[in-house]
């Protein structure tokens, strides 16, 4: 029976190493598992980046676009007004005034 607290201590031991090594394979499970989310996550960010990106030059090409409009639109107007004092001036040279 001298043997039974050696064998005792050596369970002991063996229980506290397997302890050690689930809780080692948890944390190791558990830093994979952040660093994956951490991964997705960096792909989603890259992801709206890029849409961000594509928004804001869409945004941009139509604001040139209308800024472009808006001009075209003033000269247009320019021209029938000049048009408009033209025909004035015509007839009134036709009427003799």
């Amino acid at each position: 029976m001298a043997w039974l607290p050696i064998a005792s201590a050596a369970v002991e031991l063996l229980g506290q190493h397997a302890t050690d090594a689930t809780q080692q394979a948890m944390l190791g499970a558990d830093e994979t598992h952040q660093l994956m989310l951490q991964a997705q996550e960096m792909a989603h960010q890259e992801v709206m980046d890029q849409r961000s990106e594509q928004f804001n030059e869409a945004v941009q090409e139509r604001s040139e676009r209308m800024r472009e409009r808006s001009l075209l639109d003033d000269l247009n107007m320019t021209d029938r007004k000049i048009d408009d004092k033209l025909t004035k001036d015509w007839i009134g040279l036709i009427r003799g005034q």
